[in-house]
């Protein structure tokens, strides 16, 4: 049988409101391993940012080994708001804890979590997982270095940018705004808006949205798109943009200008 080579206690973030959960992750890394524990729901403030418990998550994350999340597939989009955070930090790997099938696991990893795992966790495997994604991530940011330095300098490039009534999409600057006002969106919330944007007036189904925003061509068994439709909703909605993303029931969805925004 392969040894492992034993290593010291780590500290985990659980984002976790589930105590039989919280009791599993406890059992299968006992002290010394550390377990910081913060609640799952509330993500995300009011307006759609990030809350007060989300940013302590991210601060707990720069000293973590990884964020362990308890995947539940309602808070999706709450979940990819904050792997993005976490990501643009440089902080943990994000792992979801699932309990369902592969369907949940792709679920999961679709909506921004590094990895997946299933109980009962296995300690050393979840510190080779941790391990393996920072160093891709060092690979991935000495490569950007690299690039960087021997770059010449040139004029700033010229902005791609989509508009389509109050809504403005800056594909360059990876920037979004609404009647000028910009609104923070991850980068799987940009990647779906850009989708409806530049088919604006079409029906476009689920199945092509799944293939296109997620890259997924087969059938997860979940309503992923309409989660991330419902929350991408909710972010326009806040900032007084309503009835713009309409539902074709049984078919998928449309974005539309209402005629009160005006062209």
């Amino acid at each position: 049988m392969t040894q492992i080579e034993p290593y010291g206690p780590v500290r985990y973030c659980l984002v976790c409101d589930d105590e039989v959960v919280e009791t599993a992750v406890r059992i299968c890394c006992p002290p010394p391993h550390l377990i910081e524990t913060f609640p799952l729901d509330g993500l995300v403030s009011e307006n759609l940012e990030l809350s007060d418990i989300g940013r302590e998550i991210i601060g707990c994350a720069r000293t973590a080994e990884a964020v362990l999340i308890s995947w539940r597939f309602d808070l999706a989009p709450m979940i990819n708001t904050l792997c993005f955070h976490v990501r643009r930090h440089q902080s943990a790997p994000v792992i979801a804890l699932v309990r369902g099938g592969q369907e949940d696991t792709v679920a999961a990893i679709a909506a921004g979590a590094d990895d997946a795992m299933t109980f009962p966790l296995y300690p050393p495997l979840l510190h080779a997982r941790t391990l393996a994604y920072r160093r891709l991530a060092d690979a991935a940011r000495h490569s950007i270095q690299d690039n960087e330095a021997g770059s010449t300098p040139t004029h700033p490039p010229r902005h791609d940018v989509l508009q389509f009534g109050p809504l403005r999409l800056d594909r360059t600057a990876h920037r979004f705004y609404v009647n000028g006002e910009e609104v923070e969106l991850t980068p799987r919330e940009f990647t779906l808006l850009e989708y409806l944007i530049e088919h604006h007036d079409t029906l476009l189904t689920r199945d092509q949205i799944l293939g296109k925003v997620w890259g997924i061509n087969f059938d997860t068994g979940t309503n992923m798109v309409d989660v991330y439709m419902y929350f991408l909703r909710r972010k326009l909605e806040a900032r007084g943009i309503k009835k713009m993303i309409q539902t074709v029931r049984g078919r998928g969805y449309r974005l539309v200008l209402p005629e009160s925004a005006g062209r």
